[in-house]
């Protein structure tokens, strides 16, 4: 969600209740980032209502290419034994310095 936010706040992506959209400007700050997202059938970005905050994080190839830079970043590792994520503190201070997502905000939210 504070990923999502931090998109939107730059004017990388346009997320309304019926979609979302990445801007000009946004695909060049992804791209400079080497985030690409594959090409296919599935929606490009969209809004997707998380069940346990009950906020939009990005869904789509945007989404997933995401989740797969910050695998391969090391930034996020899989908790055992079940599907939720947890930041690494290598994460954390990859995700400040390429999006501005503060530890603190996120975690006061």
């Amino acid at each position: 969600m504070a990923l999502a936010d931090a998109l939107a706040a730059r004017g990388a992506i346009e997320l309304s209740a019926e979609g979302g959209a990445v801007t000009e400007t946004g695909g060049a700050f992804l791209a400079g980032l080497g985030i690409r997202p594959a090409a296919g059938a599935r929606l490009l970005c969209r809004p997707c209502l998380d069940w346990s905050e009950r906020r939009p994080h990005l869904a789509g190839r945007l989404g997933a290419a995401l989740c797969s830079h910050c695998f391969a970043e090391g930034w996020v590792r899989r908790r055992a034994g079940g599907r939720t994520l947890e930041i690494t503190p290598i994460g954390w201070a990859g995700l400040e310095r390429s999006f501005g997502v503060a530890a603190e905000a996120v975690r006061l939210a």
